[in-house]
This record gives structure tokens, sequence and C-alpha cells, in this order.
């Protein structure tokens, strides 16, 4: 049976700055927000002792070594996919998410990477019980928006396992995100966008700012905040707002519906409008606000496009307005 055992030693970096620019850090242009000691320590879930994380294996990481390390598994995964085991398979795709995180390890091409991460989930036998473990998985390797959004976006979504990997993975990071406690992870996509609908309704950009104001209340001396870390925690909600509204994207515009989720569709819309677009204040001194509202326009009509392709419930010619209970 071909099995490679390879051990990759993460390089600890200084910590995450307190705010991020929505100019500084594109989306997908720039992913390596650096992990955290604590996130070094994990894999399923299990952390190790912070003297032996804490020590390279490697003076410089041997960029071109893993490289081919990649493709040797990518070769052995499809011209025999029998010869690992499940166990095996959910291994090697954990480790490939924690290794994609790295910051020196950006030049390797992510053609690479996917493709040896179609094989792996292909292989998968069991796929409809190892999926949702691979996702609450994949979402403990990092606790930084950024990062999670990137693991979700690395997910190859021109198959079918791949796009439904994406979705509960987005899910389980939004449930993370928001501080929810769901351990189930959906499998059914009419469960998947009722679900958003009870998500959506969280992401006020004030309300996010009020938690993290109480927050940080707490930690400091005196519980009083001054103007300026004020605003520098109301551009970190409206950084969350942005990354978790990608992730509702990840999850509501990756297949295709039928007409018994339109009406899903409609109260989102309804739910978008009412409790973030209208939440956002648009001001020329913060164009943060304005990049959130930007986003939210462009999924709005995503959905409306939506609608539109799917027929009206039977009996109606047109979709009536029905207020929020």
């Amino acid at each position: 049976m071909p099995f490679i055992c390879m051990s990759v030693s993460l390089h600890q970096h200084h910590a995450v700055s307190k705010c991020i620019s929505y100019t500084d850090i594109p989306l997908l242009q720039r992913r390596y927000i650096p992990p955290t000691s604590s996130e070094t320590q994990m894999t399923l879930g299990e952390k190790g002792s912070e003297d032996s994380s804490s020590k390279p294996i490697f003076s410089t990481l041997p960029e071109s070594n893993i490289l081919n390390v990649v493709k040797f598994l990518g070769l052995c995964t499809s011209i025999h996919p029998e010869g690992y085991q499940d166990r095996e398979l959910m291994l090697l795709t954990l480790m490939l998410f924690k290794m994609s995180l790295e910051k020196q390890l950006k030049q390797i091409p992510l053609v690479d990477f996917q493709s040896l991460l179609i094989n792996l989930m292909k292989n998968l036998r069991d796929w409809n019980t190892k999926m949702p473990e691979l996702c609450l998985g994949i979402n403990e390797l990092s606790s930084h928006p950024h990062n999670l959004l990137w693991l979700v976006q690395l997910v190859p979504n021109w198959t079918s396992r791949g796009r439904q990997l994406r979705q509960c993975l987005s899910l389980a990071i939004i449930s993370k995100l928001l501080d929810e406690k769901h351990e189930d992870v959906p499998n059914a996509s009419n469960l998947q966008i009722s679900i958003l609908h009870h998500y959506l309704v969280q992401m006020k950009p004030s309300d996010l700012l009020k938690k993290m104001v109480l927050k940080k209340r707490a930690e400091q001396p005196d519980g009083t905040i001054d103007d300026s870390l004020h605003l520098e925690l109301e551009k970190q909600a409206y950084y969350l707002t942005y990354i978790l509204l990608h992730l509702v994207g990840e999850v509501s515009c990756s297949h295709s519906f039928s007409s018994g989720q339109r009406k899903h569709f409609v109260l989102l819309c309804g739910a978008l409008e009412k409790h973030v677009k209208c939440d956002i204040r648009e001001d020329a001194r913060l164009f943060y606000r304005t990049k959130v509202k930007d986003l939210v326009a462009r999924i709005h009509g995503k959905w409306q496009e939506i609608i539109q392709n799917c027929r009206p419930t039977q009996g109606q010619l047109h979709d009536f307005w029905v207020p929020d209970s």
C-alpha cells in the first residue's frame, strides 16, 4: 500500500494585527494570515505540547520537496485509489489544508493542492459520514476569519463533492464566527438555505460591534473605550460582516435550486435588506462601509436572479410581500 508519512512543522509568526484594511488585503490575493500558537498545535482536534510545537524541524521550509511530495501523493491517489483507508485520507486532507495556511508555501501552485484534494475527496468510501467530520476538522484549523474563508475557497467547486464540502464548511464557519453551538452540519440544501435566514439576522454590523465593545470593555482595567479604539473595533466588525457575507454567498450561490426553495430566497432577500443593508450608514471617510454595502448588493442581485429563474408557488402568478414574524 503506497503511503507516505510526512511531518511538517509550521513556524510561529507574530500575532495578526488588530485591524485589517480592505485595501491592504484583498480577498484571495493575500491569504496568508499567520496562524497563532494555539492553531499550530491542532490536528484533528488534538493538541500537542507547546515545547514540541514551537521548535521547527527545519531551519528553512523545503518548498520544492513539499511540492514534489504533493505531486507524488496526487499520482498515488490517482492510480491506486483503494490503497488508502478513509482515516488516512482524512488525515492527508487536513494536513493539506493546514499546509495551505503556511506563509512560506505561498509559491506552491494551487493546481497541485486542488488536484490532490479532488483525489482525496473522490477516494473517500463513506463520504456521507466523513464529510461532516471533515468540515468540523477543517473548521478547527484556524480562528481568523480571513484564513477560514481561504480554506473554504481552496476547495474545488467544479466537482459535486467539492461543492457539497464547500457549502457545509461555509455553514460550519459561519456558526463558529457567530459563536453559535451547532455540532451537526446539514447536508440537505433546504436546511442550509433555511439556516441562512437565522444567521443573517445576527450579521448586523452594529450588533457585531456591540459584542466586540462589551468584550473589549471587560478586558480594560477601567472598563472604558476611547474613540480611536471604538473606530478600530468598528472596522473589525465590518470586516467580519464582509467575511460572513462571502460565506453566505458560498452556501447560497454554488448550485442550482428547485422551485420549492424559491420562498426561502424571497425571505433571504428581505432579511439581507432589513438586517444588513439598512444597518449600514455610508460615509465618504469610511469606505469600508461602502465596500460591505456593495457586497450586499451583489449577493442580493444573485438571489433575485435565482428567484426569477424559479417558478412561483403553484397557483400563484407573483410573489407577494410577507412581513417578518
